[in-house]
């Protein structure tokens, strides 16, 4: 909204839109707080509730709000953005985007290689690969389980590495060991969740996640790694750029 344009000037549910907005921004209303009920907030602001209807229903389009049938409007969790039109280092895009970040390692081991693990990393099944899995926090919240999968042959110290601070770029980790890493291709999907998924992400078993596969490949078109990614639906959010080219 422009700086130089009269409040008085907007018409009432956009201003009552941006009231919520700045409530919602200062604090005044929590994430994940139920609001007021539509009574309250139209008493308080003095306008009709099709009025008030009007002003949540743009801040529900745009994610701020969310509805519960029967139960309220909630303000919702902050979403974790990505851009998946390009490679991105999870850690300096949150710190970019002013997000606090952590993680915690779930596990390190080597095990033979499943079938599709194999394939996607141009190996015969059975080899020893070393998954890598980790749970990935934003804002306190568990957003993403992050089980990455890359040969031991190729990455023989990984384990015996500093590997809280390895996992954090992992993409320069591979270039440190000679892979430089060019491109990937993934493949996405909504599923419900499972147990243990639903268990790690604090979210009811059977909720929406977007489910995520990739393969990583280094500039002479070498697979790198192979990732399983279980993220959170309510607090995850993927754009990606198009061109018509």
């Amino acid at each position: 909204m422009a700086t130089n344009t009269s409040t008085s000037a907007l018409p009432q549910y956009v201003r009552i839109r941006e009231s919520l907005r700045e409530r919602i921004n200062n604090g005044e209303f929590s994430r994940g707080e139920k609001l007021p009920s539509e009574e309250e907030l139209s008493t308080s602001y003095g306008v009709s509730r099709m009025t008030l209807r009007q002003s949540m229903a743009d801040l529900v389009d745009e994610g701020l709000l969310y509805r519960k049938q029967g139960v309220g409007t909630f303000v919702a969790l902050k979403h974790f953005a990505r851009d998946h039109s390009h490679l991105q280092n999870f850690f300096e895009i949150s710190r970019i985007n002013g997000l606090s970040v952590d993680e915690k390692i779930l596990g390190v081991s080597v095990i033979p290689a499943r079938f599709q693990v194999a394939k996607a990393l141009g190996l015969e099944e059975g080899e020893d690969v070393i998954r890598f899995k980790t749970l990935r926090i934003v804002e306190g919240n568990p957003v993403t389980i992050h089980e990455a999968y890359f040969s031991q042959e190729k990455f023989p110290i990984f384990s015996e590495s500093d590997i809280e601070s390895l996992s954090k770029d992992l993409l320069n980790y591979y270039e440190s060991e000679g892979f430089r890493v060019k491109r990937g291709v993934q493949r996405l999907e909504a599923r419900p969740a499972e147990s243990e998924v639903a268990d790690l992400l604090q979210i009811d078993e059977g909720a929406p996640i977007l489910y995520k596969e990739r393969t990583i490949y280094t500039e002479e078109g070498i697979p790198v790694e192979f990732l399983y990614c279980y993220n959170r639906g309510d607090l995850y959010t993927v754009t990606v750029n198009l061109s018509a080219e």
